[in-house]
């Protein structure tokens, strides 16, 4: 009697579709590498690993944290990020995805769950793509900031508004945070006195980065409005101007940077953008790479140098400097028989 054939996932994976989900008992490390994650990393990392499990399984799982990801080998992962960008995914979404795969990895070997120190090597060493992108976002000039400060300042309907949007926008420029950084700030990380800031950016890492003088005295004009009570640094300002110390999000910042970037009549940019600002800024006062990497709360200074913006500039500059075949701009070409000619 023939055997029934058995069913393979679309990358005909050996053994994938048959496998039975781990113990719930038993430590899973998809939730170990979840947990080292901050709230809005967490869900999006669940979301790239619970991908990964539906496509390795060829469609039978797509649970994450019930996924042995300890019986994962070099025959699994080495065609993966090949077939994701077959499927439709982006090279940039692969890579994020991959990232989540090598450290789930990690967190199984760490927990003891491969009997082989060889098989999770092997089955880890799957690289990312590289991907020559277009640099995404831009930098703003110095106007541009002081616009978009002045308009918070000179904002007449809701002053304690405009000084605390004053006092968010100095900060996001000068200690180059995130969004999810910036409202995640307690009183308690501010050290005006020192004039620095205790941040708790991604995988929970923890930095300090010191402010310059006009960051600090936006925060405590900020201050003088909103107290001394414990609790978030950046709250709530009700359309009368109370202030209520319930937190901001991140969204709330982008519509902020929106409302005050429409006032000040300048051309779009997004959060990310005032930091991608600072760090072009600070490289270009000759800041050493790697200190600036800290100050960014990078892993790397290789993502450092994605944000550096003034290659852009260099290019555009460069671009005027090439000599012109013109002394003078040239005009219209005249024909000197033109008042001779007849018209036929």
């Amino acid at each position: 009697m023939a055997g029934k054939s058995k069913t393979r996932s679309p990358l005909n994976l050996p053994n994938l579709t048959e496998i039975q989900p781990r113990d719930p008992a038993a430590p899973s490390p998809a939730q170990a590498y979840l947990n080292t994650l901050s709230p809005s990393g967490r869900r999006s990392q669940h979301t790239a690993l619970n991908n990964l499990v539906y496509i390795l399984s060829g469609g039978a799982m797509c649970d994450a944290l019930a996924f042995p990801w300890e019986l994962l080998r070099y025959e699994h992962t080495s065609g993966l990020a090949a077939y994701m960008v077959d499927i439709g995914y982006a090279k940039s979404s692969v890579n994020k995805h991959l990232v989540a795969l090598r450290r789930v990895l990690a967190e199984s070997y760490q927990l003891g769950l491969y009997s082989d120190h060889n098989d999770y090597y092997r089955a880890a060493g799957v690289k990312s793509l590289r991907s020559e992108t277009l640099p995404r976002g831009r930098t703003l000039k110095m106007e541009e900031l002081r616009a978009l400060i002045n308009s918070c300042l000179a904002d007449g309907k809701n002053p304690t508004l405009g000084v605390r949007d004053a006092a968010v926008i100095m900060v996001l420029y000068a200690a180059a945070v995130r969004r999810q950084e910036i409202v995640d700030l307690n009183l308690a990380d501010l050290d005006l006195k020192e004039g620095k800031l205790r941040i708790l950016g991604k995988g929970s890492k923890k930095r300090q980065v010191y402010l310059q003088a006009d960051a600090v005295g936006a925060l405590q004009n900020w201050l003088e409005l909103r107290g001394k009570q414990l609790g978030p640094l950046f709250t709530r300002v009700t359309k009368s101007g109370r202030v209520m110390l319930k937190r901001l999000t991140p969204q709330a910042v982008y519509y902020l940077l929106k409302h005050r970037q429409t006032q000040a009549g300048l051309d779009d940019f997004t959060p990310h953008d005032l930091r991608r600002t600072s760090i072009t800024d600070l490289l270009s006062a000759q800041v050493d790479v790697l200190t600036v990497s800290a100050i960014a709360g990078h892993a790397s200074a290789d993502t450092t140098k994605r944000y550096d913006r003034r290659s852009e500039e260099n290019k555009k500059a460069a671009a005027q400097k090439l000599p012109s075949p013109f002394a003078e701009p040239p005009s219209p070409l005249e024909n000197p028989n033109q008042e001779n000619e007849k018209p036929s």
